[in-house]
């Protein structure tokens, strides 16, 4: 997949390229790593007596001690609920970013230096949307958030995969198609969990190049990204919306395998539909940057940049 191959080069960004580094500020990795501070070794102890202390002299604290965990635990519930919503607006919140830095760029005289590198003007220029990218302080948490919550959703599949498994062997008459649903439905979630993160920034990055590449004044160019990628990021979600939702509440009684293959086919729009989108805006944006195949096919360059 094209979105995957532009979402390595976007993760594991290659903090020895200059243009990178410039833009995000990344400093080169010490030859020697630092030693870490030695903690006290009656660290630990001296925090439980004072725990003991407190809890003694304030009983009422025990309640906070019996809450914090509670809250704990809810926000990994719910984290991934609100993940989609903070993925999305961090994607637009990083498109108005490049197009704001490749526009500052532009008024300084130092974009056109940029893109004379010999990277490539398409390659210069993803570079710098990395950098922008990984300058800021919210791409990190969603990643490692998504991460987590990948972890802990394949884990529950594993074991209710388990679950069922053993069910179907002990009673192999009662195994239908309501247990494969409980087993393929958490399976496409939580493809749809990882596509949202790399698809959303993917989109991102090229909606911030493509705007970028046009002679607009910043608000101009401000406005026309943001509203692209608003429109073109939740296209597949109204597609799908309207497979699943008009089945849903017109269709009495369809039977369980009609449900299955219609909640299945929403999501695989969603993944689908924003894999199209992002072909398009890649062909466009190599369009744009007058990306050729010697350029394109470089050795330095990831296998994205040959695809066509």
């Amino acid at each position: 997949m094209l979105s995957l191959q532009l979402w390595r080069s976007i993760a594991e960004a290659d903090i020895h390229d200059p243009i990178f580094r410039r833009v995000s500020q990344t400093q080169k990795p010490a030859s020697q790593p630092r030693p870490r501070p030695r903690r006290p070794r009656l660290l630990w102890p001296l925090v439980g007596l004072a725990s003991a202390f407190v809890l003694i002299h304030a009983p009422q604290l025990l309640v906070a001690v019996l809450i914090v965990p509670f809250i704990l635990i809810t926000l990994v519930v719910t984290a991934p609920l609100l993940l989609p919503v903070l993925i999305w607006l961090a994607g637009a919140f990083s498109t108005g970013e490049i197009i704001s830095g490749i526009q500052r760029e532009k008024q300084q005289n130092t974009y056109d230096l940029i893109c004379a590198s010999t990277q490539g003007k398409l390659k210069a220029s993803w570079s710098f949307a990395t950098g922008m990218l990984h300058r800021g302080g919210g791409f990190h948490p969603l990643r490692w958030g998504t991460r987590i919550s990948l972890r802990f959703g394949l884990a529950a599949l594993g074991g209710l995969s388990l679950v069922t498994l053993l069910f179907a062997l002990s009673d192999p008459a009662g195994f239908g198609i309501a247990q494969f649903r409980l087993l393929l439905l958490p399976l496409l979630l939580a493809a749809l969990t990882f596509s949202n993160l790399t698809q959303t920034f993917v989109v991102s990055h090229i909606i911030g190049l493509l705007a970028s590449s046009f002679d607009w004044a910043k608000r101009d160019a401000m406005l026309v990204g943001l509203l692209a990628y608003a429109i073109l990021h939740t296209l597949p979600l109204a597609i799908a919306a309207l497979v699943y939702l008009p089945f849903r509440f017109f269709v009495f009684e369809p039977p369980l395998v009609a449900v299955m293959a219609v909640e299945a086919l929403a999501l695989l729009l969603i993944i689908a539909g924003r894999e199209l989108v992002i072909v398009a805006l890649w062909s466009a944006l190599k369009r744009r940057m007058n990306s050729s195949r010697f350029e394109s096919g470089r050795g330095e360059v990831t296998a994205a940049w040959a695809t066509t």
